[in-house]
C-alpha cells in the first residue's frame, strides 16, 4: 500500500457519502460529489547526526469535487467535503509514529474547463515516514 491508497481507504471509511478515487478519476459517468487523492514522494531527510537518510515526508492532496446546476450549492458541497476530509485525517497516525499534518487549504473554486457547473476544494497534507 502507498500513502495515497491508505488515505483513500481512510476517507472511504470515514466519509461514506463520498466516492473516493485514488490517483485518477475514471472516464465516463461520475457521481455528483466525490473525492480524489493524489500523493508525491516528498522530501527525504535524516534525524540522526550521520548522513544516512532515515525519513521521508510525502505530500498528499485531496480534492473535494461537486457538480451541481447551482454554483452556490456546488461550492458549498465542495467546501463540506474538504471540511470532512480534514476532520477524517486530523490526528491520524497512518504508520504509528507520526501524525498526518495539514499543510494548505484551498477554498472552493469553479473548474471552468468542464462544461457542467463543477467546483472543487483542495486540502494538502504531509506525513513523516521512517525508512527501513
Amino acid at each position: 500500500m502507498s500513502i495515497r491508497d491508505d488515505v483513500a481507504a481512510r476517507l472511504s471509511a470515514q466519509i461514506p457519502s463520498r466516492t473516493v478515487y485514488s490517483g485518477a478519476v475514471p472516464d465516463g459517468s461520475l457521481p455528483p460529489r466525490y473525492l480524489v487523492v493524489w500523493a508525491s514522494e516528498g522530501d527525504e531527510s535524516s534525524t540522526r547526526a550521520s548522513d544516512g537518510t532515515n525519513t521521508q515526508t510525502p505530500s498528499v492532496w485531496v480534492s473535494s469535487v461537486s457538480r451541481n446546476n447551482s454554483p452556490k450549492i456546488a461550492a458549498d458541497e465542495a467546501a463540506w467535503g474538504a471540511s470532512k476530509v480534514r476532520a477524517a485525517l486530523r490526528d491520524w497516525r497512518p504508520y504509528g509514529d507520526w501524525k498526518i499534518r495539514p499543510e494548505v487549504s484551498q477554498p472552493p473554486r469553479r473548474d471552468e474547463a468542464i462544461p457542467a457547473t463543477t467546483f472543487f476544494a483542495v486540502e494538502q497534507f504531509s506525513v513523516r515516514i521512517n525508512l527501513p
